[in-house]
């Protein structure tokens, strides 16, 4: 397969890097590679390298084919390597080799670029959500000389108490408490990290759940659904200030679908979410139950099946629903997530709250 190009010239894609690299302008300079071929990779000017740096990590190089393809080229001379350029499947820690791929450093610029408050951003590449969470703590705490980190999904605290002795604390976007822990880690000196690893892009009605609130976190952290499903993830920082001590470590195809990804979404996608949420709020609505007493909460297509407490329903409901071909996601005894996709239709939706009706007819029969 043949990668495509950028748009990019070598020179635009050095700037981009200096502004957006999670190292900073500081940083060694990579090699911004645009193909790459069994051991060898060419960059954007057409020079080719013969990566000798990276061969512990991609022990296979930079694509795979049938063992007879691979033994051949280890017996073929240096020069009969590949010429035709395809997109490579693993990339490289620009520490290794000084190896950066295109898609990387173009996917940088995009999420500075969308994320509110202007350009001045660090963005970090990463092959995991939970990956990503974990370099954005070792950020905070490099940046604090502190070693605590506090969750606030851990607290029960209306007012959760920052600590001087806290680095950061890891808040989900929808917690309605976030407000106030931005003021306490302001007091505190600590970082405020928005988790929006288990939020896909747009499925609130905006590309960042955290946009909701008007707040601005310290990092924010986005996970697999920003790539499609693909592994991703990336850490954006506040301000060009914030600078980790290594680059990042993500796969050129998850950043090539994250770039897709925001392309569909700027495109209308984001838009049609919006108005799918709107149609799935009303055909929810009309939902009843004495038994059940259903609520649907939640924001965009993130949403929440509240049951009547203590029924412990939940459970029981969903597997009723799939019984009838419809998924839905048990949170706790009384709650059931409601998640649908943003390619989802108005047809889907009176599918489900057909099902969701159906079921809630059949527990109320047993009272």
């Amino acid at each position: 397969m043949k990668a495509e190009k950028s748009g990019l010239t070598a020179d635009e894609l050095k700037l981009l890097y200096r502004r957006h690299g999670p190292m900073g302008p500081e940083a060694p300079e990579p090699v911004f590679a645009a193909r790459g071929e069994g051991a060898w990779l060419e960059d954007e000017k057409g020079r080719r390298y013969l990566d000798f740096a990276n061969g512990g990590s991609l022990p296979l190089g930079y694509s795979l084919g049938t063992r007879s393809e691979i033994v051949r080229r280890g017996q073929s001379p240096a020069h009969d390597a590949p010429q035709s350029g395809t997109v490579p499947t693993i990339s490289v820690l620009p520490g290794a080799g000084g190896v950066v791929w295109q898609p990387e450093v173009e996917l940088m610029h995009k999420l500075a670029e969308l994320v509110p408050g202007g350009m001045n951003r660090r963005v970090l590449v990463c092959e995991s959500g939970r990956e990503a969470l974990a370099r954005a703590i070792e950020l905070a705490r490099n940046v604090t000389n502190r070693t605590y980190v506090t969750y606030l999904s851990h607290s029960s605290d209306d007012k959760p108490a920052i600590g001087k002795d806290v680095a950061a604390v890891v808040a989900h976007p929808l917690d309605g408490r976030i407000q106030r822990v931005r003021a306490a880690c302001d007091a505190a000196g600590a970082l405020l990290i928005d988790d929006e690893t288990g939020i896909g892009p747009g499925v609130t009605g905006r590309m960042l759940a955290l946009e909701l609130s008007g707040l601005r976190p310290d990092v924010y952290v986005l996970g697999r659904g920003w790539a499609a499903g693909l592994p991703f993830g990336a850490c954006v920082t506040g301000s060009s200030t914030l600078r980790w001590a290594r680059g990042s470590t993500g796969n050129p195809v998850g950043c090539a679908a994250a770039l897709e990804v925001i392309r569909l979404l700027e495109g209308g996608l984001l838009e049609q979410g919006r108005k799918l949420a709107a149609y799935l709020d009303k055909q929810f609505e009309k939902l009843d139950s004495k038994r059940l007493t259903p609520m649907l909460w939640g924001v965009g297509l993130v949403k929440t099946l509240v049951f009547q407490a203590g029924m412990g329903a939940a459970r029981g409901f969903a597997d009723r629903c799939r019984e009838d071909g419809l998924l839905l996601g048990v949170l706790t005894g009384d709650t059931l997530a409601v998640r649908p996709p943003l390619v989802a239709s108005e047809k889907d939706v009176d599918f489900a709250a057909g099902v969701v009706g159906k079921v809630l007819a059949e527990f109320d029969k047993r009272a």
